[in-house]
Order: C-alpha cells, then sequence, then structure tokens
C-alpha cells in the first residue's frame, strides 16, 4: 500500500465531501449538537475525528479558567470546575462556518488514516516534539480510532506489557514498524470506501488508495457527571470488542490495478550529482562500529561536508533537501546513539526504502556516531 497521497485530490475531495454534508445538515437547522456529530456522516472515523477535535478544545478552556491567583487544587473547586465541564459538554452547538473546518480536516485525516496507516500512527505518536508517548496517549489514540483500529490496540498493549507508563517516540514507532504489516491488525478497505462514496464518489486513480469508516453512531444518553466525550463512546455501539471479519480480495479491479503500479513501480534514475561529488565512504568494521569515530562534534549538520550531504540527499532522500534537513534536524535531537540509529532504522530506512548495507548509509552513520563519541 503507498503512503504517498495526491494532497491536491485529497483536499479537492475534502471540499466536496463537506460542502454535501453541510448543505444537507444545516437544510433545516442553525446548530448542530453533540449527538447529531456522532452520526453526523456514514463514515465513523470522521465522526470521531470531529469528535477528538471538540474534545482537546473542550480540555484547553478548562485549562483556560485556571489563575495564580485560585486555589485550583481546591476540592470544592476542583468538583465545581468538573461539574462545569462536564455539563458544558452536554450542550454541544456548532454552527456551519466553525464546523466546514473540523470536518475537513477530519475527512482528509480519515483517509490518511485508510489509506497510509503507517505515517498517520506515526504523526500521532510524534504529534508533540520531544514528549514521551504515554499511556494516556494510547487510550486515547485506541479511543478515537475506528479505521484500523487494531493498529492503536496493538500499540496500547505494547505499551502496557513492558511495565512503564510511556516511552520514547522512537520506542513506539519502532513497536509501529514491527506489525504495521500484519493482516490481522488492518481492516479491508472496501466497506469504508463505500460509506465515503455514500457521501461523494471517490476517484481511486486521483488519490492513488483509500479506505473508509464503519457504520452510524446513535445518540448518546448524557449522564450526569460525566462528559459527553464519555457518555458518547458508552452509547456508540453494545460492543467496543473489534470484530473479526475476513480478509477480502478488494472489490474493484481500480483498486488492485492501483495497489500494482504501486508495488511494482521502478525507482527514480540517481542524479549525476553522485558521481561528481563522490567522497570516500569509512567502512563498517565487524563490531558495527560503522566506520572510526575521529573527533566528536557538537551537532551533526554542521559536521557533513558539501559533497556527502549533495550525495545524502540524492541517494537517500529522493532528492529532497527539505526531508534531509528535518532528518538530520531530529537527529540532532535525539539523547543517543541507540536512539538516533532506532530513527534511522524505523523512520527512514523504511520510508525511503534505503540499502541498508550501500556506502550512503554506512556514511551518515558514521557521521551521526560522531556526536555520541
Amino acid at each position: 500500500m503507498p503512503d504517498n497521497l495526491n494532497s491536491i485530490a485529497l483536499n479537492q475531495y475534502s471540499a466536496r465531501f463537506t460542502t454535501t454534508v453541510l448543505n444537507e445538515v444545516y437544510r433545516s437547522q442553525d446548530v448542530v449538537t453533540g449527538a447529531g456529530l456522532l452520526k453526523l456522516t456514514p463514515v465513523r472515523q470522521v465522526n470521531l475525528g470531529i469528535l477528538n477535535r471538540l474534545f482537546e478544545e473542550w480540555k484547553n478552556n478548562a485549562e483556560a479558567f485556571r489563575s495564580p491567583y485560585f486555589d485550583f487544587s481546591n476540592e470544592e473547586v476542583k468538583s465545581a470546575l468538573e461539574e462545569f465541564m462536564n455539563t458544558a459538554s452536554q450542550h454541544i452547538a456548532v454552527k456551519r462556518a466553525d464546523l466546514e473546518p473540523l470536518l475537513s480536516d477530519s475527512v482528509k485525516e480519515s483517509l490518511k488514516l485508510l489509506l497510509a496507516p503507517a505515517i498517520y500512527f506515526e504523526d500521532k505518536i510524534r504529534a508533540v516534539a520531544d514528549a514521551e508517548f504515554t499511556h494516556a496517549k494510547a487510550e486515547q489514540l485506541v479511543k478515537y480510532t475506528h479505521i484500523h483500529r487494531g493498529i492503536a490496540e496493538a500499540l496500547l498493549g505494547r505499551l502496557t506489557d513492558s511495565g512503564s507508563d510511556s516511552v520514547y517516540q522512537t520506542q513506539a514507532v519502532s513497536w509501529l514498524y514491527e506489525f504495521k504489516d500484519n493482516a490481522d491488525l488492518i481492516d479491508d478497505i472496501d466497506q469504508h470506501l463505500i460509506q465515503f462514496a455514500e457521501v461523494f464518489p471517490i476517484n481511486l486513480a486521483e488519490l492513488k488508495i483509500q479506505e473508509a469508516a464503519s457504520s452510524p453512531a446513535p445518540a448518546p444518553q448524557p449522564h450526569k457527571h460525566e462528559s459527553f466525550f464519555d457518555s458518547a463512546f458508552s452509547q456508540l455501539e453494545p460492543s467496543t470488542t473489534r470484530p473479526a471479519a475476513p480478509r477480502a480480495e478488494p472489490a474493484s479491479a481500480v483498486i488492485s490495478e492501483i495497489v500494482a503500479k504501486a508495488s511494482t513501480a521502478p525507482s527514480p534514475e540517481r542524479d549525476s550529482l553522485n558521481s561528481r561529488f563522490k567522497v570516500e565512504i569509512p567502512k563498517p568494521s565487524d563490531d558495527k562500529s560503522y566506520g572510526t569515530v575521529p573527533l566528536k562534534v557538537d551537532n551533526i549538520a554542521g559536521s557533513i561536508p558539501l559533497g556527502q550531504r549533495f550525495m545524502f540527499v540524492n541517494q537517500l532522500f529522493d532528492r529532497n533537501s527539505e526531508h534531509f534537513d528535518k532528518a538530520i534536524y531530529e537527529l540532532d535531537r535525539v539523547k543517543s546513539f541507540e536512539e538516533a540509529e532506532n530513527l534511522i532504522w524505523h523512520r527512514y530506512a523504511s520510508k525511503y526504502a534505503w540499502d541498508v548495507n550501500g556506502e550512503a548509509v554506512t556514511a551518515l552513520l558514521a557521521i551521526v556516531k560522531r556526536k555520541f563519541a
């Protein structure tokens, strides 16, 4: 399944989907309630995405109440604030202008989850720079994931089994790449595509690949002292257990053709700059030290000669200097060579299909190691 999506086609589809839904919904009403959001579209992941965004805003609003002039640790104050926020959450009322960006973003994110799940989950893990992947984040990821929910559950399970409440983001990403291709954790996309198409037809050739979400959700029954964001999930369906549906072949020849083209597409020819700026590459030793480590450096970015920069950009990052700069920036921020190796193997090598035994990879590892010598 290709990881890259056509962003222009994705934006266009999202705009058409959003306009179609909102024209229908606001034909007879001025606002949409929380119960209405749960069944706003036939694509459950889209509805959950909107709910997740409102939940984050709800939390931010609660934090905004805090002031250095009042004791918010007082039990009476804490109880009153919780009661107020939970009551407010039971009275969601969203106008069209405010719902439109939420719906549009949720459609794009849901299609990304459907068509490129590894990238989607990695982005969720790395949503906040340098923040650890915590048990609370893993639970929220499971709660608001319907498409490919098995992957979210597997991440939570691996974190629970580790006995720790949090791990480095690179560790969580390494777990993700261990089971991202596990067929038992990946949904069949056809049923989801059908639900997207109920609102607006999808052109698979434009998007390159696609999937969709599940069944519409019934309205929740609010409970006292409970937020809408908790009560909604208890009312969504009788059981939160993910059904083990049999895997099916794609329903259309178009899907098969796109997948076949993606898997057989030839890699771009390397630029001739590779030979013109060729440098001597240190050879890896038997102890996997990736060559000698001549001198410790303060940062990786400043220790890469121009010739090697051209080589890395062209051979390792598909001739995209922005991707290269971002990768080096991330490598400069890790705290150990082991963490840098995990980032290289589980993020960049997989994403750009590196030849892990090639001289360019060996050269990059040798330079990275100098920072941690």
